[in-house]
């Protein structure tokens, strides 16, 4: 499985700024460097595993989030058409906008 680093390194942060975390606040958490981690969110340097799984938890968040692209291109037989993308996208606007008029 080829992985997208630099779509990785987008969607952390993604996450984190939605979370209104700074770099440091994320690195600090999981006991990296400052420098590793702005290069983890630039796509020019791998993390392990374990960081990996470290900054999802610490974002909240799962890994098939972070790696959906790099799923989607181990799985090309599983992709969906333009149409059912676009039904799906329409769905989670229409969940999203709920959410945002409950508020």
């Amino acid at each position: 499985m080829s992985v997208n680093y630099e779509a990785l390194g987008k969607r952390i942060r993604y996450r984190r700024s939605t979370l209104r975390l700074t770099q440091a606040d994320v690195a600090n958490a999981i006991n990296i460097s400052l420098a590793f981690y702005g290069n983890i969110e630039r796509g020019t340097r791998i993390p392990s595993l374990d960081t990996l799984v470290a900054i999802a938890n610490e974002l909240q968040i799962g890994l098939d989030f972070l790696l959906g692209d790099s799923l989607m291109l181990a799985t090309q037989s599983r992709r969906l058409s333009p149409e059912a993308r676009n039904m799906l996208r329409s769905f989670f606007c229409d969940q999203m906008a709920e959410l945002d008029y409950d508020s």
